[in-house]
Formats: C-alpha cells, structure tokens, sequence
C-alpha cells in the first residue's frame, strides 16, 4: 500500500456479494521481480501489461485499476462510468489472449467494467494495480519459494501442512463485509499487533538500507513492512540493542527502518523482519485504519512471507501458510 494510493481507499468499499473463482485452477502469467508479483497477461498485437498483485491495493467493486499513462500503449476502449456521487473512466474488456487474460469475478460490476483508469503520475514499473478489490472475488496462493501465483478453485482445499491464520475483514451490521482490505495479527515483543496484509508494501532502499537489510530489488525496488512512526519510537525506547538505520528507505525522505528480531504470524515464527516508518497518520482513523474496522500500525507486507507459500481465501476469510523450508 502506497501513498499514491489515497484516492482509491476511498472508493475499495466491496460488493456484500462474496463469489468464487472460476472452476479450475491455474497459473497466473506473473514476472516476480524482488518478492513482488505482477501478472503479465498478453495482447493478441504481442503487447504485455504489468499489473502489481497488491492486497493493499485499492479498487472498486470487483474491478482492477488500470493508469491512465497505459491505455494507449495497450490498445484499449475506456467509457465513462457514472456512479452515485462520482464519474470515472473504465475500460469494458482488454485483448488478452484466452491463455493469459486475467480472470473476471462473476459478481455484478460497475458498468460491466474490468477496470477503472486512474491519473497516476508515479513511474513504479507498472501498468496498474490488481487491489483488494478485485483480488477478493478469489482464492489465490502466492507461492513464494516456486515464484508463481495460482487461481486456486472454488473447491480448493490446504494440505495437510498449511497452518489456518484468521483473516480479519470489517462487517457492517447485517453481517456483510464492508472493506476488502484484509488484516492479519502478528505477535511482536509480547503484543498482538493488528497489520494490513499488504503483498504490494514497495521499498526503495538507500545505500545504507540495503547494506543494512541485503534486501533484493529490481531497479531499486523491493519488498518491505511498514510500521508507524510512534510503535517504532517505542520499541527503539524499550529496545536500544534492535537496530535502526536512520534515512534507510527513499520512497518517502528521512525514513527510518528497525529490525524486529521474532516476529510471529499466527503459530508460524518468521524470524527477524525488517520495517520501514510511516507517519501514524497513514494508518490512523481517518486513512488506512478506517477501512477495516479496528486500528492497525502498519502492514505486513512480502519480506514477511518470502519462504512460504501462502494462501489468501478471501470468501472463506482465511490465511493459509505453509513453511518450505527444505
């Protein structure tokens, strides 16, 4: 989850509609560059769009978000979609080739759209953003170890050594999902700690972060968590041995990062894990926190999952990990 994102938090609210995938599985078409997935579905014209997997990514009512800089490069159609209060862009149907075309959530969509189109100034590598939105119509497995993403089906069930993590979503009061932004709870330093699951958390180390973290990136971009500002404070007070790099990440100017020695998902250690700064404000009740209905301090983002291959059933609102450690 990123700060350009500010503009589609507002608008991620879900359908209360929960639907399924397709009936078979497959492999996404994906480049995994430096812990980031992006599927890369293909054009009959042999044009290739990049779309960053990002279950901190926003949306609207099942569609993925397409930029704007994007559209003549792919080809594509837009309308203009009106919607109660607010009009925007949107692009019915892309060329994809049948063996790469992203899937299509069954589930009704504004104007019978696949995307929205967004201004977007940020050059990230990106064509869009496949957002809570969308992604939450599907079971997915982001397969770490193996670098591939799978559309799991309806039918999909864990193995016998994948562990059962909650994963927390806020209701309205008939008992419907309101938010598509899911929340997972790590135990730090003796406390449970409420965190978006967020697969799109980018870096954008500086020399000493990279030196301090030996993070991998592709053309300067990786994977990290974030935390806010007063939880790093506070465990920097309560922990002075827990190393801080100060100017450590250049997304955002004099950024912080601290390393969190244990850090446990569920029943599952993780081990030491690297967080990158963020105003409290970013998670605060007015911003990130205000969409999933408790308050969280930060996001859990791929530098946590590298080793796992994890799932995400989003219907059945549940997290499946499984260590592939040899």
């Amino acid at each position: 989850m990123r700060l350009q994102k500010q503009f589609l938090l507002c608008l991620a609210l879900c359908s209360p509609v929960i639907t399924h995938a397709e009936p078979e599985g497959r492999v996404i078409r994906t480049a995994f560059e430096a812990g980031h997935f992006y599927a890369t579905p293909l054009s009959s014209g042999g044009r290739t769009a990049r779309f960053i997997v990002d279950t901190g990514g926003g949306g609207i009512g099942g569609l993925y978000t397409l930029k704007s800089s994007a559209v003549q490069r792919l080809a594509v159609h837009t309308l203009q979609c009106k919607m109660p209060g607010f009009t925007f862009d949107a692009v019915r149907m892309f060329p994809f080739s049948n063996e790469t075309a992203l899937p299509v959530p069954s589930r009704s969509r504004p104007c019978g759209a696949v995307a929205m189109v967004l201004n977007d100034p940020h050059n990230l590598g990106y064509d869009g953003i496949l957002g809570a939105a969308y992604l939450s119509s599907f079971i997915w497995t982001f397969d770490y170890p193996e670098q591939r993403l799978i559309l799991e089906p309806p039918t999909w069930q864990p193995d016998g050594l994948a562990k059962h993590v909650p994963l927390l979503f806020i209701h309205n009061s008939a008992g419907e999902r309101a938010s598509d932004f899911p929340a997972i709870i790590l135990k730090i330093d003796g406390e449970s700690l409420p965190l978006l699951l967020d697969t799109g958390a980018t870096a954008m180390p500086t020399s000493a972060g990279q030196a301090a973290q030996h993070l991998p990136t592709v053309n300067g971009i990786g994977v990290t968590s974030y935390i806010t500002r007063s939880l790093l404070e506070r465990w920097h007070a309560r922990h002075p041995e827990w190393r801080v790099i100060s100017n450590g990440d250049r997304l955002l100017p004099n950024t912080r990062l601290i390393e969190v020695p244990n850090v446990e998902l569920g029943d599952v250690p993780i081990g030491p894990v690297w967080f990158t700064e963020r105003p409290d404000v970013n998670f605060g009740p007015t911003r990130m926190s205000l969409w999933m209905g408790q308050t969280v301090v930060g996001a859990a983002g791929a530098n946590i999952y590298g080793r796992f291959r994890i799932t995400l059933d989003y219907p059945h609102e549940a997290l499946w990990i499984a260590d592939q450690k040899p």
